[in-house]
């Protein structure tokens, strides 16, 4: 146990040290005592070399630490070694090869029902169809990690954030910009503050999409910002040049060498492009000398150097054609397929195995199933019979509960009918005496003084006015207190007293009121009733005193299940927005309102139309 914790400890030393790798390694190596051990030992220097970009060197330890890790049980170890093998591939542009080894690390990984490498691995595999210019396939991977890492309750940052930069990086280079600056920025929604220096590579994205879009400047800024956050956090790690250090930085001045050239400053681009052959070099990544190559041949051709635009797209071409052969997408192709077809036929044998014991298990069943269904039989009729009983018990005690409800209603209805009678008759008897007695002093003051005062004599001929308004609005709140409901016909009535008095102070208008016989006999409650009637009057009553109207028509139809009520006129019209505001206006909107009604009020030179929907 002890030289085990010493094994661990040593190997740790190992990977994390700056100087000092090898000795910790030398020291590890004696360490080792088991098959177990001898896994361990060359998983770390798998890891060591793939972070520090010895290529060659971590192939051959992560094919070591393979042929031991398949035979034991340190799951989480191999797969990591195939997530390592499947990122050395990718550098070198043997994308095959690194798609083999994602799909065999997705094959353990979910016979072993780890969801979280399968996202991980679904990660690579984007990254690697966006190097091999496979687009869509790259998108269609990433965005089955992105679903994965989002659905978790503890979401990870740094999970998320490689999904979506790995979505969006396709769409950039599949030419959909909207897209891939849609999935970049939704990068910021899991780093504020300090945590975004963990997304330079985001920054240096957004720019790299910018500059496609031949936004230069902007794209600059962002580049600029991914530079700074790469150096600082160069500086937290006190100096490590692992394989990232150089990769992001050949991304960062390839691309602002681009924009330099882009927008001819060829000497500041000529000094970039030298800092981005440099890194693209030390990254040891395909993709990267690649793009390198090709953005320095632009450069070339465009300053007229025709022999080095010349060196440069030779050299793209040499490597691009090592990278995409016939072959090399054939074997993309059969690798997919063999996955899906052993995935399939897993399934299938999975499929047969529970189909046999299902019908093992019917079998079993359908005795058991006999023999409970005799005795189940027996156990239904006793309880058909008590259910029946039960059930008759029941809806006789239903009936006694609705025959009394009905009684309490009536009694309650009845009770409610005697309180609005008694209100109407202490309206009439009281308010209503009231206002005639005021009615009859004002009218006798009128007669017995010889008034000569103009406004004295016109404003007691208004109180008179007003009373008797007001009697007559009493005597139609009366009208429909004493009606627990009132229908449109009961309405109308109302309506025509009310028109033919109208007509007696305006005879030259000419009144039209049609409902819809289908309506005639619909019923409301009183406030319903009432809020409607008043609002028709208060419109008529509007067109009377201010429109000049000719004709004045009052039209109630059916709309399918709404009804639908028009009081429209012929006279002068007026601007709504200035009385807007009006007590009139604002009162008719807010009856029909209450009732859950819909007011609206259109008025032009050639008259105003009110239209109600109920």
């Amino acid at each position: 146990m002890t030289m085990a914790q010493d094994l661990r400890t040593t190997l740790g030393k190992a990977f994390t040290s700056q100087d000092s790798s090898d000795y910790y390694f030398k020291i590890a190596k004696r360490l080792i005592k088991t098959q177990a051990d001898e896994g361990q030992y060359f998983f770390c220097k798998n890891a060591r070399c793939t972070d520090y970009n010895q290529l060659d060197s971590a192939v051959v330890y992560g094919n070591r630490a393979l042929k031991i890790l398949q035979s034991g049980n340190d799951i989480p170890s191999l797969l990591t070694v195939y997530n390592n093998m499947a990122k050395v591939y990718r550098k070198q542009g043997q994308y095959d090869k690194a798609v083999a080894y994602c799909l065999q690390g997705i094959r353990i990984a979910e016979k072993e029902k780890k969801e979280n490498w399968i996202a991980f691995f679904n990660a690579m595999l984007s990254l690697t169809y966006h190097d091999f210019e496979s687009y869509p396939k790259g998108i269609y991977y990433g965005k089955k990690a992105l679903k994965y890492w989002v659905s978790q309750k503890e979401k990870s940052p740094d999970m998320i954030s490689n999904a979506l930069n790995a979505v969006a990086i396709n769409f950039d280079d599949w030419n959909k910009p909207d897209s891939a600056l849609y999935y970049h920025k939704q990068v910021f929604q899991y780093y504020k503050g300090k945590d975004t220096l963990n997304v330079g590579e985001t920054y240096n994205n957004i720019g790299n999409t910018l500059l496609k879009q031949k936004k230069f400047k902007e794209a600059k800024r962002w580049i600029t910002s991914a530079l700074k956050i790469n150096d600082k956090n160069f500086e937290l790690s006190q100096g490590n040049k692992d394989t990232d250090y150089y990769y992001e930085r050949a991304t960062n001045y390839t691309n602002l060498a681009t924009i330099a050239h882009e927008l001819d400053d060829f000497n500041e681009a000529e000094k970039l492009f030298e800092k981005a052959y440099w890194f693209s070099k030390k990254s040891g990544n395909a993709e990267k000398l690649r793009d390198f190559y090709m953005q320095r041949a632009l450069f070339n051709k465009k300053r007229n150097n025709l022999a080095k635009a010349v060196e440069d797209q030779e050299s793209y071409i040499k490597l691009r054609d090592s990278v995409f052969d016939v072959d090399r997408a054939q074997t993309f192709s059969e690798l997919e397929a063999k996955y899906q077809n052993e995935k399939k036929e897993k399934q299938l044998l999975q499929s047969k195995a529970e189909i046999r014991e299902r019908e093992i298990e019917i079998k079993n069943k359908n005795m058991q199933f006999l023999v409970l269904g005799l005795i189940s039989f027996a156990l239904l009729c006793i309880i058909y019979l008590v259910y029946r009983q039960q059930k008759l018990k029941i809806k006789q005690q239903e009936q006694e509960f609705e025959l009394k409800s009905a009684i309490v209603k009536i009694e309650n209805q009845n009770k409610l009918q005697e309180q609005r009678l008694a209100i109407s008759r202490d309206l009439h008897d009281n308010i209503g005496s009231q206002l005639t007695f005021i009615i009859s002093s004002v009218d006798n003051i009128k007669y017995a003084f010889d008034i000569q005062n103009e406004k004295l004599d016109a404003k007691l001929s208004n109180i008179s006015s007003f009373a008797k308004d007001t009697i007559i609005e009493l005597r139609d709140t009366i009208w429909a207190m004493n009606k627990s409901q009132i229908s449109f016909e009961d309405l109308q009535t109302r309506i025509h007293n009310f028109v033919d008095k109208a007509k007696e102070v305006k005879q030259e208008i000419q009144f039209n009121f049609f409902v819809d016989s289908d309506l005639k006999d619909r019923k409301f409650s009183s406030i319903e009733g009432m809020n409607i009637y008043r609002t028709i009057q208060e419109a008529i009553h509007n067109s009377i005193k201010y429109a000049e109207a000719k004709n004045i028509d009052i039209k109630v139809k059916k709309l399918g299940t709404q009804i639908a009520i028009e009081i429209k006129d012929d006279g002068k019209g007026f601007d709504v927005a200035a009385v807007a505001k009006g007590h009139g206006l604002f009162n008719m909107q807010k009856r029909i309102t209450e009732i859950n009604g819909h007011f609206n009020l259109q008025s032009a030179a050639s008259g105003t139309e009110i239209n109600i929907l109920l």
